[in-house]
C-alpha cells in the first residue's frame, strides 16, 4: 500500500511539472497594458537605400525586430508595376502578424496605387482618408497628399491615430498642416500622428504643429534621412495633449531597408 501511495505521488508531481513547462509564465499574458509601441517608416515602396528593386522581406524583418503595435507607413505601393503587382500592406501584415490594416491611396501609379498604410495589433475603427489641400506651383511638381486616420482603443481609452506624408513645397505644407489639425481636433480625443513631414524641426511646418499643442517623441539623435548617413530630421511621431501621454522611449533604427530610417516610440497612455 505504501508503495502504491508513493507511486501515485510521483505520478501526480510529474503531471504538474509537465503542465508548468507547457504554460510558460510569459505566454498568453492577457494583463491589460497602457503602453503601446508606435513606428513611423517611409519605406520607399520597400526598396532598399540606393536601389529601385522592392524587398518586402527586408522591411518586414525591420518591423518584426522592433515589435511595434502600430506601424505608420509612407510611400507604400499596392499593385504597381514597379512592385511586381504586389499589395505590400497585405504582405507586411501577414509577415509581421499585425492583423488590422488600413490603406489610403495618395496617387494612381503604374496601374496601381501609391500611398499610406497602417498596420495594427489593435482593431481599427472609424478609418478615414482625407485629401489634403493642394495648389499648383509653376515649373514645380506638386503631388497629391492625404491624411489616413483611424481610432484604436488601448485598455478602454480611445486614441486617434494619424498617418501622413506632407508635400515637398512649403506653400502646400502651410495649407496642409491647418487641415490636419482641423480634422484631428474634430475627433475630440487624444491624438498620435506620425509620418514624413518633409520639414526640419525649426521649419514653419513643425512650428505650426507645436503651436497647436503637439509634442514630438524624439528629443535628441533624431536624424532619419538619408539612412546611409542621416543629416536631417523629417520623420516624426507627435502627440497631444501632453497630459494624456508619457514617452517611455524613442529610437531611430539604423537600417538600409529604405532611404529613410524608421522611428519607434514606446508611449504610455494616461
Amino acid at each position: 500500500m505504501r508503495f502504491l501511495v508513493f507511486l501515485l505521488l510521483i505520478t501526480t508531481f510529474s503531471c504538474q511539472s509537465d503542465n508548468t513547462e507547457v504554460e510558460d509564465p510569459g505566454w498568453g499574458d492577457k494583463t491589460p497594458t497602457n503602453k503601446i509601441t508606435v513606428m513611423s517608416y517611409n519605406v520607399k515602396y520597400c526598396s532598399p537605400y540606393n536601389s529601385t528593386t522592392p524587398n518586402v522581406d527586408s522591411v518586414a524583418n525591420v518591423l518584426k525586430a522592433a515589435k511595434p503595435d502600430i506601424v505608420l507607413l509612407q510611400e507604400l505601393d499596392r499593385n504597381t508595376t514597379r512592385s511586381g503587382k504586389v499589395d505590400q500592406l497585405a504582405v507586411l501584415s501577414e509577415k509581421t502578424d499585425l492583423p488590422y490594416t488600413a490603406y489610403g491611396k495618395a496617387i494612381d501609379y503604374q496601374g496601381g496605387e501609391s500611398g499610406l498604410g497602417i498596420l495594427s495589433r489593435y482593431q481599427l475603427s472609424d478609418v478615414q482618408i482625407i485629401k489634403l489641400p493642394r495648389v499648383e506651383i509653376p515649373d514645380t511638381y506638386v503631388s497629391y497628399r492625404i491624411l489616413l486616420k483611424a481610432t484604436i482603443s488601448v485598455n478602454g481609452k480611445k486614441i486617434a491615430i494619424g498617418n501622413t506624408h506632407l508635400e515637398l513645397t512649403q506653400q502646400n505644407r502651410d495649407l496642409q498642416v491647418p487641415e490636419i489639425n482641423k480634422v484631428l481636433s474634430a475627433a475630440n480625443m487624444p491624438v498620435i500622428l506620425g509620418g514624413d513631414f518633409n520639414a526640419t524641426p525649426e521649419n514653419n511646418t513643425m512650428q505650426t504643429f507645436f503651436s497647436y499643442g503637439f509634442k514630438k517623441t524624439c528629443l535628441q539623435g533624431c536624424n532619419t534621412i538619408t539612412s546611409l548617413a542621416p543629416t536631417r530630421e523629417i520623420d516624426y511621431i507627435i502627440y497631444r495633449p501632453e497630459s494624456k501621454f508619457n514617452i517611455v522611449s524613442h529610437d531611430v533604427i539604423s537600417t538600409l531597408a529604405s532611404d529613410h530610417m524608421p522611428i519607434v516610440s514606446v508611449i504610455e497612455v494616461n
